[in-house]
């Protein structure tokens, strides 16, 4: 049976990692062919959610943009980093309690200028539509 290709909305951020932060230089959108049995990762916690062509839950960048003005962060992709400071040996609380708050600024920053759908597994779905429906929406 040939595996079934599929077009979906892509988006390449080019930035750059300093001591200051994370530097959005540039971003492309556009479409892209894919495998539609090829395994789909949630853009906030990257779970996997299974193949392209069933992914369920989908959600607009101004949805997104949305719930991170209602007080979204994204709490799992900001575990992850600070353990993976911790296991390359930082082990300055204030330093990367300061490289965590330029990660979220980076990463408010992105999703700002995010102009493609969001996949996300069920649990992060849940999680953002409690902020954006928050604020009388």
């Amino acid at each position: 049976m040939p595996e079934k290709r599929i077009q979906i909305p892509s988006e390449m951020v080019l930035f750059e990692v300093s001591k200051d932060g994370v530097e959005i230089l540039d971003t492309t959108t556009g479409m892209k062919e894919v495998d539609g049995n090829t395994i789909a990762l949630c853009d906030l916690c990257s779970a996997a959610i299974g193949p392209m062509k069933d992914i369920e839950y989908i959600e607009s960048p101004e949805a997104i943009s949305r719930a991170v003005k209602h007080g979204y962060r994204p709490e799992e992709m900001l575990k992850k980093s600070a353990e993976m400071l911790e296991s390359m040996g930082e082990r300055n609380e204030a330093l990367i309690r300061e490289i965590m708050d330029k990660t979220l600024e980076s990463w408010i920053e992105m999703v700002d200028k995010s102009e493609t759908p969001w996949a996300l597994c069920e649990d992060c779905y849940k999680e953002v539509h409690k902020f954006i429906l928050k604020g009388g929406s």
